[in-house]
């Protein structure tokens, strides 16, 4: 992890956590209504069970008493991101307004440990269960937004949230379906070299599953 330290104080820090939400969602013929939060376990869906994170580089700008500030944390890792509590990349802050607050987050391809691995199951419409693993391996530089913020000593968090129903907005189920499968148990594995057409569906929505928020806890 790398930081950078406020001259002015160590008493306010901002660390960062990843947290995935809304793991259940539609997956239909009707790609108006793929992507609805849905109970677990529902016939014609996709349930998300684990998922993981792996971001190279979070590189957080604002403006701050009238001067550009940037601060940057590297090699981010959360085994699993359904546990909202982890905490990382803690950089230091001065007290005061921020504003134009921007987060870039940065992820690179890595055979070890890919940016998003997400594993799950898939249900037919029929009711029959398939394991699912998609390993979002892919290089990308995505950019968020924060508003105004008034920040006095103590801890932040800057709160990645990942809804991972909006994976299969807009998609249907033969997506999922008409795909190559591996062992064991008929997996339906999706990466940059297995089935690619879905791999490239799902990384074009990736930034618009993300969210940040600034918030003292």
């Amino acid at each position: 992890m790398g930081c950078t330290k406020s001259t002015d104080t160590t008493d306010t820090q901002l660390s960062y956590s990843f947290n995935a939400i809304n793991l259940n969602a539609a997956l239909s013929s009707n790609s108006g209504t793929s992507g609805n939060i849905v109970p677990a376990g529902t016939n014609g869906s996709i349930n998300w069970t684990s998922a993981s994170v792996n971001i190279a580089k979070i590189e957080f700008s604002a403006t701050h008493t009238g001067n550009a500030i940037s601060l940057e944390s590297k090699n981010l890792y959360t085994v699993n991101a359904l546990n909202p509590d982890s905490l990382a990349g803690t950089v230091f802050l001065s007290p005061g307004v921020y504003e134009k607050n921007e987060f870039k987050i940065n992820i690179n391809e890595s055979l070890s440990n890919p940016p998003l691995l997400l594993s799950g199951t898939y249900i037919e419409a029929s009711g029959t269960k398939i394991p699912v693993v998609v390993k979002l391996n892919v290089s990308q530089l995505i950019k968020l937004e924060v508003p105004r913020i008034e920040v006095s000593q103590g801890k932040y968090i800057a709160k990645v949230t990942l809804e991972l129903n909006g994976l299969v907005k807009g998609l249907i189920a033969s997506d999922f379906g008409q795909t190559t499968r591996t062992t064991p148990n008929n997996t339906i594995l999706v990466s940059n070299t297995v089935n690619k057409t879905l791999f490239d569906k799902l990384v074009l929505k990736l930034p618009s599953i993300l969210s940040v928020s600034m918030t003292k806890p």
